[in-house]
């Protein structure tokens, strides 16, 4: 009965679509060089292509038909380039109710969400070696951030990047309330950074389109940040390390003790006909995170709303852990983890191709020692086993230019004890959490998208009584199956 709400939803939003003129409007950095959005990007936005790659790696500051303001030491565009960015999306999932009423709307009864999320995007040339980019959220909580609710600037970065012999080499001061590190500096479409995922379903708990395709994404590496980068780049590579504090938002940010490192090789023709990357990141060190101790913070994931009352921190796709208490009073997590990601761009058949792989880790806590003190939790995974995931996407192009098929496959540990028939873990366990993923997409425009995914999850995680041991939002309550459809929409 369910299921059939689902489709009667999805067929009502799909006509009314299909009945509203195109939208023939270009965001924010099309307008700056005029060109179309398909110039920077790989079959649809936010996935790059090689040319999307050198856009961003000169710092947004590229140029074409749009004419500047120049004087001494000044650059700039004629007007100030914006865009307004927004989802709107539709939500069925096979779980229980867990005691909510039916006029509590949530993906078990089905949930529509109009606007998802709608964001004001500024940015472009600021000088000659000098870019901006700006987000504003205005409603909704936003792909990038589960349990964000968040107005107001989320994001800013800006990068200041000069030519050195045949290499781009600057520093990018940056802050995010939801992408991580990795939105300082990132041009592959593996997830390594969340906004350049082929398919951009945060979804319940570890169901989402972007868990399945992207090892990253499942571990949660989407978390506030703020530091800065130093990055070199050019058509065959590119190095970004950062400093950086897992922090956001008042000004008043913990200190950069936490790094990062991102080495890509993108060499292009390594096979030809293909556009091909592969690259590793290393986080490592801690920050100091949440807010003053007795602050509660409640975070709604699928139909679970969670209370953390610092210095306990709500992790992605997790629950509430307690770190370590630093003598200021703030909670410190280590941030630990690695991983293996590359892609590659090119045609099958006279049809558009983009295939991603990715491997990433994160090393398990030490329970006892959390709870004692002496040991910091892992932002990137609270549970007492590794945590590890192995994905694989692929978006093929079956109308070119208009219509797209997605394949995503995980084979993951969750990193959390397997449940027994009463909800206890099983000592030595790690649950697995595994997923499929089939998407469609169709382009009403260049800048307008409709999206159709379909997520089965499969695993321990899955298997035993809804207990404390399992990921909040992500077992029987929240179901293993997930239907999402969304209207994405820049202009």
């Amino acid at each position: 009965m369910q299921f059939h709400k689902a489709l009667r939803a999805i067929f009502v939003l799909l006509s009314a679509i299909f009945w509203t003129n195109q939208a023939q409007a270009i965001p924010a950095f099309a307008r700056q060089t005029g060109m179309a959005c398909s110039a920077c990007h790989q079959q649809h936005f936010p996935a790059l292509n090689s040319f999307g790659r050198a856009f961003k790696q000169s710092g947004y500051t590229m140029v074409g038909a749009q004419a500047l303001v120049e004087g001494e030491q000044l650059s700039l565009p004629v007007v100030l380039n914006a865009a307004f960015v927004g989802y709107m999306q539709y939500q069925q999932s096979n779980g229980f109710a867990d005691g909510l009423t039916p006029v509590t709307k949530n993906t078990n009864n089905g949930q529509t969400q109009i606007p998802q999320q709608v964001s004001l995007f500024v940015g472009g040339r600021v000088g000659e070696h000098i870019g901006f980019e700006g987000e504003i959220n205005i409603a909704g909580a936003g792909v990038e951030t589960a349990g964000s609710t968040g107005v107001g600037l989320i994001r800013v970065k800006i990068p200041f990047v000069f030519d050195v012999g045949n290499v781009k080499a600057g520093v990018i001061p940056f802050s995010t309330n939801g992408l991580g590190v990795a939105d300082s500096f990132e041009v592959l479409n593996t997830g390594a950074v969340a906004v350049h995922t082929f398919n951009q379903t945060s979804g319940v708990g570890t169901m989402g389109g972007m868990q399945v395709i992207s090892a990253q994404q499942y571990l949660g590496t989407a978390t506030a940040a703020s530091g800065s980068a130093f990055v070199v780049s050019n058509e065959k590579f590119f190095l970004n390390l950062a400093k950086w504090g897992a922090n956001y938002g008042d000004g008043k940010s913990g200190g950069p003790t936490s790094s990062y490192l991102r080495a890509a090789w993108t060499p292009g023709d390594l096979i030809p006909g293909f556009d091909a990357a592969i690259g590793v990141q290393l986080w490592r060190g801690y920050s100091a995170v949440a807010a003053p101790a007795g602050t509660p913070v409640t975070v709604t994931t699928g139909t679970t709303a969670l209370t953390c009352t610092a210095p306990s921190i709500f992790i992605t796709g997790g629950g509430c852990i307690t770190p370590a208490v630093a003598p200021t009073g703030t909670g410190v997590v280590d941030t630990q983890a690695t991983s293996i990601d590359a892609q590659l761009l090119g045609e099958v058949g006279g049809m558009p191709l983009t295939f991603v792989a990715s491997y990433a880790t994160a090393p398990a806590n030490d329970a006892a020692s959390v709870a004692a003190g002496t040991l910091n939790p892992n932002l990137f995974n609270q549970g007492a086993a590794t945590r590890k995931s192995l994905n694989l996407g692929a978006e093929l192009g079956v109308i070119p230019g208009k219509a797209t098929l997605q394949l995503g496959i995980r084979r993951a540990n969750s990193g959390l004890l397997v449940p027994d028939a009463t909800g206890n873990g099983i000592a030595g366990s790690n649950a697995t959490d595994n997923a499929i993923m089939l998407g469609a997409t169709y382009n009403l425009a260049l800048n307008v998208r409709t999206e159709l995914t379909y997520t089965k999850a499969s695993g321990d995680l899955y298997n035993g009584a809804v207990g404390s041991q399992n990921e909040p939002g992500n077992n029987k309550v929240a179901g293993d199956r997930l239907v999402t459809f969304d209207l994405a929409f820049g202009f």
